[in-house]
């Protein structure tokens, strides 16, 4: 997950590391890691959050065993479904 470091700020998560990302485009950058928990289908989990962007990006990783489906547009539904 990535945040823009005035979210992380406002939200107080706790620094762990820094560590150096490999964007899509095959650059590095030197970033801070944080520490977020959040509660995923009912059970508390650790997640990093790398502070960087202008905009929140969340990873597939929590997804495994899950369908998700998105509208692409301002205000779109987000629906994810455990797959039985």
């Amino acid at each position: 997950m990535t945040l823009p470091p005035a979210a992380i700020a406002k939200l107080g998560l706790t620094y762990l590391t820094q560590i150096n990302a490999n964007l899509a485009n095959n650059s590095n950058v030197s970033t801070d890691v944080f520490l977020a928990t959040i509660l995923w289908n009912g059970m508390q989990r650790n997640v990093a959050v790398l502070a960087m962007g202008r905009r929140p990006l969340v990873g597939t990783a929590l997804l495994q065993d899950y369908h998700l489906g998105i509208d692409f547009r301002e205000g779109g539904t987000v629906l994810v479904d455990e797959i039985l």
